[in-house]
């Protein structure tokens, strides 16, 4: 008796049998960001930078160890001037494009802006670490929407790496 034979069935894809075609159809090419889109692509990183340098300035005020940090409130004010800066530059990264990230971002800076009065009340009338560290979170963690803007942006376009005048 033979033993019955066993057959794979064969994988075929919408590329067919090319490989040269099957690798284009796996790794399409993201189109360059449009040449009327570059201001709003370096406008988009100088608020991210200008964030970003707030939220760690405000967490390197946070009492870690034996080093004795500076005071919360000037932590909370740079990030205050950060928002005040970036919010001075959303008008010109707002692209159809990236909508809604623009209008989280917005909606990010209103939300962290309006917790860091209770920042500093918690900062002022108790010593508990961990009652701090849940305040400094609802200044910080609404800014992760610039996070998920650039992150956008990536997705959707090959974006420059140098300005370009």
């Amino acid at each position: 008796m033979v033993p019955p034979t066993w057959s794979t069935p064969r994988r075929t894809s919408s590329a067919g049998s090319d490989p040269a075609l099957r690798s284009r159809v796996m790794f399409t090419r993201k189109p360059p960001l449009p040449d009327a889109h570059h201001d709003a692509w370096w406008a988009f990183l100088d608020c991210a930078e200008v964030i970003e340098g707030g939220r760690r300035l405000l967490l390197g005020t946070l009492p870690t160890g034996r080093v004795e940090p500076a005071p919360v409130g000037v932590g909370l004010d740079a990030v205050e001037r950060a928002i005040d800066d970036a919010r001075g530059w959303m008008d010109r990264w707002r692209l159809e494009e990236v909508a809604d990230e623009w209008a989280d971002c917005h909606a990010a800076l209103d939300e962290s802006r309006d917790a860091i009065p209770v920042v500093r009340e918690v900062a002022a009338t108790t010593g508990e670490l961990e009652d701090l560290l849940g305040a400094v979170e609802d200044v910080v963690a609404p800014l992760d929407a610039f996070a998920d803007a650039e992150r956008a942006f990536r997705r959707r376009w090959r974006l420059p790496r140098e300005r370009t005048l």
